[in-house]
């Protein structure tokens, strides 16, 4: 048996996706295998939905580990959850329904026994399609080598990517748990914790995109009933780290999540109505008593009441058009 890797873990808080989860994990054990990479699964589910899929994993692979969460901690919750089991010097964040490349690891280890130091490794990464058949955005950066960068910088200009987690390789000695635990409901509570960790020091970024990030699909939406919560969620995280970051970062950061994102865009409304989290009821709780132009609200509205079978297929077009085939990742 290949002896357990003490570098670096993968991290995996899942769900109700058992499907989704083992590609997920079926594409870390591929990347970690040569490295006895252990990965980690903290299975928020809290009844048996997962376990036949669980069962197989780790009779595939010595090193796939379940922790079985008493209860339900909610999806950033279980994702600090799933950091705090790490066990080895770094732990890398990855969701249940994204894809390791089959070189993943062996790049991000390679960054880190040259320079071991980082509290926090951030790894570009590719959109795809629902089924995995096709590259919506080839990178989520567009850098063209790695770099170095204080934590400042990083936050302000990049930050928003690391909302992602399979972005994230954090050093295991750095993270805090009770830090962390303080961003909880504001659906990024793993960035606050690496931010807090990466305060006075330098974060490293690998420019390949080495992880599938799964969007753009009605089940791509774990949040559907909550968009606008979540979306506001990055201000207030952003708010909360202005003890430790000047102001202005920080409201660089917020306007940045904005402007990637495309929040304030007509395309994003169409986008979240094409997923059904775009309702004439959330648009009335959250944009129309919001801080909105009047145009945008008076085109949430309008969307709103668009069929979501329209929407998606005019979506679904979109994406052929604009996107190109992808390998097909092993399922």
């Amino acid at each position: 048996m290949t002896p357990r890797d003490q570098l670096l873990a993968v991290c995996i808080p899942t769900y109700r996706r058992p499907h989704l989860l083992q590609r997920a994990v079926l594409s870390a054990i591929e990347a970690g295998r040569p490295f006895g990479t252990p990965i980690i699964i903290c299975d928020d589910s809290t009844d048996d939905t997962n376990a036949a899929v669980l069962a197989e994993l780790r009779h595939a692979y010595p090193h796939v580990e379940v922790i079985q969460n008493e209860r339900n901690l909610g999806i950033d919750g279980n994702i600090v959850n799933a950091m705090n089991h790490c066990p080895a010097r770094y732990g890398w964040l990855l969701g249940e329904d994204d894809v390791l490349t089959p070189e993943a690891i062996r790049v991000v280890r390679a960054a880190l026994e040259r320079e071991p130091a980082a509290p926090f490794l951030f790894v570009n990464y590719a959109a795809v399609n629902e089924d995995y058949s096709r590259i919506l955005k080839p990178a989520a950066l567009a850098i063209d080598a790695d770099r170095e960068i204080d934590a400042a910088s990083f936050l302000a200009e990049y930050g928003w990517a690391a909302g992602f987690i399979g972005a994230c390789v954090i050093e295991r000695a750095a993270w805090n748990p009770a830090r962390a635990a303080r961003y909880i409901g504001t659906w990024f509570a793993h960035v606050g914790g690496i931010m807090e960790a990466a305060r006075d020091r330098p974060i490293r970024m690998i420019a390949q995109p080495l992880v599938w990030n799964r969007t753009g699909s009605p089940d791509a939406f774990t949040w559907t009933g909550s968009m606008m919560n979540v979306l506001g969620g990055w201000k207030r995280m952003t708010d909360m780290l202005k003890p430790l970051f000047d102001e202005q970062v920080c409201r660089r950061a917020a306007s940045q999540f904005v402007r990637a994102h495309g929040v304030h865009s007509i395309a994003f409304l169409a986008y979240a109505r094409a997923g059904g989290a775009l309702t004439p009821e959330l648009v009335e709780r959250e944009i129309v008593s919001g801080d909105f132009s009047i145009m945008y609200q008076w085109c949430a509205r309008a969307l709103s009441r668009v069929p979501v079978s329209w929407c998606h297929a005019a979506h679904r077009a979109w994406q052929r058009i604009s996107s190109r085939p992808a390998a097909i990742a092993k399922s």
